[in-house]
């Protein structure tokens, strides 16, 4: 009888802890939410529509999507059909090339617009086709990402990247030992140009507002010396920097760019105008060619847009709303359709980090 008990609660014993380590791989799997199966739907089509072709940002981020999505589907036998197409800056043109893929019946569209205050005719055409949307980069209002239960957006914070501007900007001005180095006339105000992304850009409009607010909260005096729109572009900054040197050739101790773009085209000004003292300049991106300035010492740092990590949740989220699943519990909506992605602050103490990482 002893024999008997001690064999029985032996196979018990071994039974609790299959099914304990059963039930931990499975919670894992489920929060993860690349469980395999639980949907019979084995193909999807995914719609990717880009505002233009010619931004290296927007499209590393285009390029991860679909590098996740290949992926997933691969892994879990699911066949799938990723179309990419350009607007070419048109909010008219992107606007049909919605309306085609929803004729065409794809299972989720994803959508960098180009107005981010005119996707009514997108939103309002895919509810009533009961196809989802993941908007990405350009935050669209509230009032038309709210109009539905099944529009998402993926981006990031833009005050956080301007709070990491100010303090890398902060941090420098702040240290006594470089204070005749960075105050070129010695009169204790930061004389700064701010180069501003495009018009009406939500990004753009944080970036300008709260990195100065912050700088000026550290007890920094400013004096601005110029404020140009420059539209994420590096031959407009460059244009735009050298009519401002040529008003103020020697002057400009700070540049603040709400990219990394227009602070190498700030750059590009400032070689060419045969500035004697740089005036420090800080970007957001991440793009590698600032990066290798950064290490040099001759541009201050930058505020890492993660391309990737939008790339690989937009990924993850288009594959399984295509398949008519729940978002993974481990992709956290802000109010129930929103995704930020945190920057992350870089300068010349942590930039090799992020060579890896960086956008060509």
């Amino acid at each position: 009888m002893k024999k008997f008990s001690s064999r029985l609660l032996s196979r018990i014993y071994i039974l609790t802890v299959i099914l304990i380590t059963t039930l931990i791989v499975g919670v894992y799997y489920l929060l993860s939410g690349d469980l395999t199966g639980s949907t019979e739907k084995k193909a999807i089509k995914v719609g990717l529509i880009m505002y233009d072709e010619f931004d290296p940002f927007t499209n590393q981020i285009a390029s991860v999507t679909e590098e996740t999505l290949s992926e997933l589907a691969y892994k879990n036998n699911v066949s799938i059909n990723v179309e990419v197409q350009y607007s070419n800056k048109s909010q008219l043109r992107q606007n049909d090339q919605v309306a085609e893929m929803i004729a065409k019946d794809y299972d989720v569209i994803c959508v960098n617009p180009v107005d981010r205050t005119d996707a009514m005719q997108i939103v309002d055409s895919a509810k009533e086709a009961d196809i989802p949307v993941i908007f990405f980069n350009r935050e669209l209002v509230n009032e038309d990402l709210n109009r539905w239960d099944k529009l998402y957006y993926v981006g990031a914070d833009p005050e956080q990247s301007a709070i990491i501007q100010a303090n890398i900007v902060v941090d420098a001005f702040s240290d006594e030992t470089r204070i005749d180095e960075l105050d070129f006339n010695h009169d204790g105000v930061i004389q700064y140009v701010m180069l501003e992304g495009e018009a009406g850009h939500q990004d753009a409009i944080v970036r300008t507002r709260v990195a100065v607010e912050r700088i000026e909260a550290a007890g920094f005096e400013l004096e601005k010396l110029g404020d140009e729109i420059a539209n994420w572009n590096r031959e407009q900054a460059a244009t735009k920097m050298t009519s401002i040197l040529n008003g103020h050739p020697w002057q400009v101790e700070l540049v603040i760019a709400n990219d990394d773009n227009m602070a190498l085209g700030a750059l590009d000004a400032i070689e060419f105008f045969k500035v004697k003292d740089y005036p420090q300049i800080v970007g957001v991106n991440g793009k590698r060619e600032l990066l290798e300035y950064i290490d040099k010492n001759v541009i201050l740092g930058t505020a890492y847009n993660n391309a990737p990590g939008k790339g690989r949740t937009i990924g993850r989220m288009a594959y399984y709303l295509g398949l008519d699943m729940d978002i993974p519990k481990d992709i956290y909506l802000v109010d129930g359709n929103k995704v930020y992605i945190p920057y992350e602050r870089v300068d010349k103490s942590n930039v090799s980090e992020y060579f890896e990482k960086s956008i060509n």
